[in-house]
C-alpha cells in the first residue's frame, strides 16, 4: 500500500514534468521567465528530503515540515558566511516552497482518505 502511494506521487512528478517539458513555448516562458534552474532545483530536493524524512522517521508532517525549513535556513546561512558561496533568500524561499508543495499533498491525501473512510 505505501509503496503504491509513493509510485503515484512519483508519477504525478513525472506528469507535471513532462507537461512542462512538452508545452508550448509560450507557456514555458511565463512558467520560467524569472525562475532560475537554481530554484527548480532547491524545489524538488527538498520536496524529496521532506518526503524521505517524513516517510522514514515516522514524524508528524509539521514537526518534519519545521525541521527541513529550519535546515534549510541553516544551509543558506553558511553559505552566506563561506567564501566561495553565495546564500540567497531566494534559495531559502525556493526550499520552503518545496516543503510546502510536499506538507500540501500530503495533507491533501491524508484528509482524502478520512473522508473517503467515513463513507463505508
Amino acid at each position: 500500500m505505501k509503496s503504491r502511494y509513493h509510485l503515484s506521487i512519483l508519477a504525478m512528478i513525472v506528469i507535471l514534468f513532462f507537461c512542462l517539458y512538452f508545452s508550448s513555448g509560450d507557456f514555458r516562458r511565463i512558467v520560467f521567465r524569472s525562475t532560475e534552474i537554481d530554484s527548480i532545483g532547491h524545489i524538488i530536493s527538498f520536496f524529496g528530503l521532506t518526503w524521505v524524512l517524513h516517510s522514514i522517521l515516522k514524524l508528524p508532517l509539521l514537526n518534519t515540515m519545521v525541521t527541513v525549513a529550519f535546515y534549510g535556513a541553516l544551509t543558506e546561512l553558511g553559505q552566506y558566511y563561506l567564501g566561495f558561496r553565495s546564500g540567497q533568500l531566494s534559495d531559502f524561499i525556493s526550499d520552503l516552497i518545496g516543503i510546502s508543495l510536499f506538507g500540501i499533498i500530503r495533507w491533501s491525501i491524508l484528509m482524502y482518505r478520512n473522508r473517503s473512510g467515513k463513507r463505508l
